[in-house]
């Protein structure tokens, strides 16, 4: 039970805020109608991470999926950042 909570907090959040900052470069539009749109869609995000977190049938496997795709999202919003400069 600790690693799904842990899990669903940090790893949750970990994964929100990266894929928020992902989205918020990715999505057309001004950069205040991305923000809010990538803000917005962040919550739906954190609440599926939980949902799934505590839904799996194996902690390990579903801590693995969060972390991974945090990891992965946060690389992809630098590497956005690095490539595209400044918004």
């Amino acid at each position: 039970m600790p690693l799904r909570i842990l899990t669903a907090s940090f790893g949750g959040y970990a994964l929100t805020a990266a894929a928020t900052a992902l989205l918020a470069r990715l999505l057309p539009g001004s950069p205040l109608e991305t923000a809010m749109a990538a803000t917005i869609l962040s919550f739906a995000l954190f609440t599926g991470a939980v949902v799934w977190t505590f839904g799996a049938g194996r902690a390990l496997v579903v801590a693995g999926w969060i972390w991974g795709l945090a990891l992965l999202t946060g690389g992809l919003a630098w590497l956005s950042i690095q490539v595209g400069g400044p918004a």
